[in-house]
Parts: C-alpha cells; sequence; structure tokens
C-alpha cells in the first residue's frame, strides 16, 4: 500500500512538449478603440494613459503593440469605467455640494 501510495506523487515528464498556442497580437482597430475610449473618457496624458493600461494588464508596456488581443477588452471595461465614474457638474460648487448646510435646513 505504501508503494502505491507514493506512486501518486511522482510526476513522470511528458515524452513531448505540449502544445503551446503563441497569444495574438492586438489588432489595429482594437489600438484605434482603446484611443478613441481614452479621448472620450477625458485621458489626455500618456503616462496617464500607460499607468491605466499597466494596471489592467499588470505587466510593463512601453507601447500599444506589445498589448495582446485579449487584453483589449479588460483594457476597454476599466476605460469606460472611468468614464462612468465621473459626476457631471451642471452648476456651481455651491449647487454639487454633497451634504446639507445650515442654511439648507432652515
Amino acid at each position: 500500500m505504501y508503494d502505491e501510495a507514493s506512486s501518486l506523487f511522482e510526476i513522470d515528464e511528458p515524452a513531448s512538449s505540449p502544445n503551446v498556442i503563441a497569444p495574438i497580437p492586438i489588432k489595429t482597430d482594437q489600438i484605434q478603440e482603446i484611443r478613441d475610449a481614452f479621448e472620450e473618457a477625458g485621458v489626455l496624458g500618456q503616462a496617464d494613459r500607460k499607468a491605466l493600461i499597466e494596471s489592467v494588464v499588470v505587466r510593463e508596456v512601453s507601447g500599444l503593440r506589445e498589448l495582446q488581443a485579449v487584453e483589449v477588452r479588460r483594457i476597454l471595461q476599466r476605460i469606460r469605467g472611468l468614464r462612468g465614474s465621473k459626476p457631471t457638474c451642471t452648476g456651481s460648487a455651491w449647487d454639487n455640494r454633497e451634504e446639507d448646510t445650515w442654511i439648507d435646513k432652515l
């Protein structure tokens, strides 16, 4: 019984290496879609754009061409999330305050 239990933990090396599929590089239309989303969200600085992309892919990226096609959807979701999180300012700072003041309570 001891021999059977120890054989469970012995890892045999495969005779051949498994087929590894290379990641698909980003497409030109996906690059344009990311750029358009940044403009719509108001993220104009290159440093801000780079930081956002690197926070999504969790690695250093020096240019959009280094991205993979599967990463684009997550990046676009993060950018579009920024656009939705900004409050709309339709009036003055007084009109846009969140808490009531003593004047409001009169």
